[in-house]
């Protein structure tokens, strides 16, 4: 009888070390079959994107859900809404692009698309203070995008030269919303 036990507790050792062997052979690797483009990588089958680039297999442009025209409105310091456009067009360098609008034309913003998953923003890279005679205003503008269809534009004009102790400017000057859908 003790001949019976040890020949099924060896039987089942060995049966389970056989199985845990073909069960970790068999663990293929998360990323075999991921194909992640235009220089992505692969980390837990999941593709990680270069700057620029979104998807996932980071097969679109970070750029691509801004562009295109946006009909709207704009109102300047709580005033009356005037109908206002805006159109959005892809940039000469990856990830960054031109904003047109109606209100400020023939001006057109330069900036770059910051996405960190939760937001979509243009970063205006140009100041371009209506008060050009003076170095002491800038024109701020924030972009955003939401539901990728929804775009607003602020738009600050501040005098830098007068600031209080934290740093920040202390008057401003102009403050304008655009406020659009894509069409």
């Amino acid at each position: 009888m003790k001949i019976w036990k040890t020949t099924l507790l060896t039987g089942i050792l060995f049966t389970a070390v056989i199985s845990a062997i073909f069960y970790t052979s068999c663990t293929q690797d998360a990323c075999n079959n991921v194909n992640c483009l235009n220089g992505g990588s692969c980390g837990n089958g999941v593709c990680r994107c270069p700057s620029g680039y979104e998807g996932p297999q980071c097969q679109t442009l970070s750029t691509a859900r801004f562009l295109g025209g946006y009909a709207g409105y704009t109102s300047c310091n709580n005033t009356q809404q005037v109908i206002d456009s805006a159109f959005i067009t892809a940039g000469d360098a990856i990830n960054t692009v031109n904003v047109k609008m109606n209100s400020i034309s023939p001006k057109i913003l330069q900036g770059y698309v910051n996405n960190n998953e939760s937001t979509y923003s243009i970063v205006v890279t140009n100041n371009d203070s209506f008060l050009v005679s003076s170095t002491f205003y800038e024109r701020i503008f924030t972009i955003t995008l939401q539901s990728d269809n929804s775009l607003s534009i602020h738009e600050y004009e501040e005098n830098i030269f007068n600031t209080v102790p934290s740093g920040n400017p202390d008057t401003i000057i102009n403050k304008c919303t655009f406020l659009g859908f894509k069409y």
